[in-house]
């Protein structure tokens, strides 16, 4: 976990314009099947309204179970992404030609950039589960 930790913080230092998100943010997990998704959110439990101070990123963090089959993309364009693995599985990134294997092991961390596509398939036999962080600018008219 603390390899996931200083990845986050190398990421959010490699820019002088991305900083850390302030307030906490609600946790969505989502089971992707090859026949759909299926997601639930719980909010922070803060009841305040207060927003992010403009020009500052959000981390929001989503939990994945990829099904055998089932295909993860990027859900947002534009943000980059750190994935998180949470077990251990295979997935092929379909996106790359030829397809590229991808060996997800709990705590395996891998950063996908904004202007690069993936399209992450669980070619094994068992569920794979990740966490799926997206780097949001909140305010990109600010940088």
């Amino acid at each position: 976990m603390r390899t996931a930790v200083d990845l986050l913080v190398f990421v959010l230092c490699g820019s002088l314009t991305t900083n850390a998100q302030i307030l906490p943010n609600g946790g969505c997990g989502c089971g992707v099947l090859s026949s759909g998704v299926s997601c639930s959110c719980l909010s922070a439990g803060s009841t305040s309204k207060q927003s992010p101070p403009s020009a500052r990123s959000e981390l929001i963090e989503t939990r994945v179970r990829l099904s055998p089959g089932a295909l993860l993309t990027r859900w947002v364009p534009g943000d980059d992404e750190v994935i998180i693995g949470m077990g251990t599985g295979d997935l092929e990134n379909e996106a790359k030609s030829p397809h590229v294997d991808v060996s997800v092991s709990e705590g395996s961390i891998f950063l996908m950039p904004k202007d690069e596509p993936y399209r992450l398939r669980n070619v094994g036999k068992q569920d794979v589960e990740v966490r799926v962080i997206r780097i949001h600018l909140a305010n990109p008219g600010c940088q």
